[in-house]
């Protein structure tokens, strides 16, 4: 396990009638935008593949050609365009216009396809005999972002997923700049729709979201993309996830205080919105049933969450989520456990 400079700390217990079932280990990383950090568990240097949290990075190339102006994207398309969506009927309408605004439709889209999060939808498309398309795909929104830079510098379509296209090599040079990497540092694998995604420590992506969430911070080129990608998420958070998922509900509750985006493997990005501080969580087994959990109790010893907050619903059942048997009986809970070394200098205010 090289790629720890410590081991992970034990970040979540899942108990059944008080008795200790299962573990989850984490990695946690709090720094602000400045680079400093601000407190960690286990090994702030943790690398991993940041899946679909990177997202909202992701489509800043789009927002920095001013894309949206030029096609007319809606602030709820290019939400979309930062999601992990659950494919409900809204979501995929959301897809359809924006690729129709370029002249494309969803057969361009190479994500592949899946059925969809939300469990309702699924169930209504196979009761209406209506196909499963690569629209329902939960970054069927990403993919029409990058068909938008396609289109518009006239890059090939068909390739657009491949590493060494065009499209992926822009993503790339402006996502190591957030992560203040040289890109030739940067891991790069193959993410589950098919684009390449990023290995680096979870410091630096966690100053990625500290300074996403502080455009100011940032160059002027990416300042004005920033606040559209803040903007798109936090006013339309049933887009980004959906129906009680953890980016929506916890954004939903916090109407603007926060911006985070889930990966899966169990990775969790958050950034605290015009404080410049931003949050990389990594639960090393990969099951994402503790991620909100250890999020959230992250959130609290920094008191930047009260334990009042997470006392109230939607927070509560975030926070300990229950275990229940198929009778739906409450028969234990996900406790987060996990315990912060915080810099005794810091100060949140």
């Amino acid at each position: 396990m090289d790629e720890y400079a410590n081991q992970p700390t034990l970040g979540a217990v899942v108990t059944r009638n008080e008795l200790v079932e299962s573990v989850h280990y984490a990695d946690a990383v709090v720094v602000d935008c400045s680079g400093r950090l601000i407190a960690s568990a286990g090994s702030p240097q943790r690398v991993t593949f940041l899946r679909s949290a990177s997202k909202p990075l992701q489509v800043l190339p789009l927002l920095m050609d001013h894309l949206d102006e030029k096609y007319g994207f809606t602030t709820e398309e290019l939400a979309v365009m930062c999601a992990s969506h659950a494919g409900t009927l809204e979501h995929v309408s959301l897809v359809r216009s924006a690729l129709g605004k370029i002249g494309l439709d969803e057969t361009y889209l190479q994500c592949g396809m899946h059925e969809p999060f939300d469990k309702q939808t699924a169930d209504y498309i196979k009761i209406n005999n209506i196909p499963l398309t690569p629209a329902f795909h939960n970054c069927s929104g990403k993919h029409t972002a990058m068909l938008a830079q396609c289109v518009y510098n006239n890059w090939p379509v068909e390739t657009y997923y491949l590493p060494d296209h065009p499209v992926q090599q822009r993503i790339l040079k402006v996502v190591s700049s957030f992560f203040e990497m040289p890109k030739e540092r940067v891991n790069i694998g193959i993410d589950g729709c098919g684009v390449p995604v990023f290995g680096v420590p979870l410091f630096n992506a966690a100053l990625a979201f500290a300074k996403l969430g502080k455009p100011e911070v940032l160059p002027q080129e990416y300042q004005e993309p920033a606040k559209k990608v803040i903007n798109a998420m936090t006013t339309y958070p049933h887009l980004i996830a959906g129906h009680g998922r953890f980016d929506t509900e916890f954004m939903l509750a916090f109407h603007g205080s926060f911006l985070t985006k889930g990966g899966a493997e169990a990775v969790q990005l958050i950034s605290v919105v015009g404080k410049g501080i931003g949050v990389g969580i990594k639960v090393v087994d990969g099951s994402s049933r503790a991620l909100g959990a250890i999020s959230l109790e992250v959130l609290r010893q920094l008191g930047l969450i009260s334990s009042e907050e997470l006392n109230e619903e939607p927070l509560k059942h975030l926070y300990c989520p229950p275990v229940e048997n198929h009778r739906k009986e409450l028969v234990g809970n996900i406790k987060p456990v996990i315990q912060l070394k915080i810099d005794p200098g810091w100060n949140l205010h």
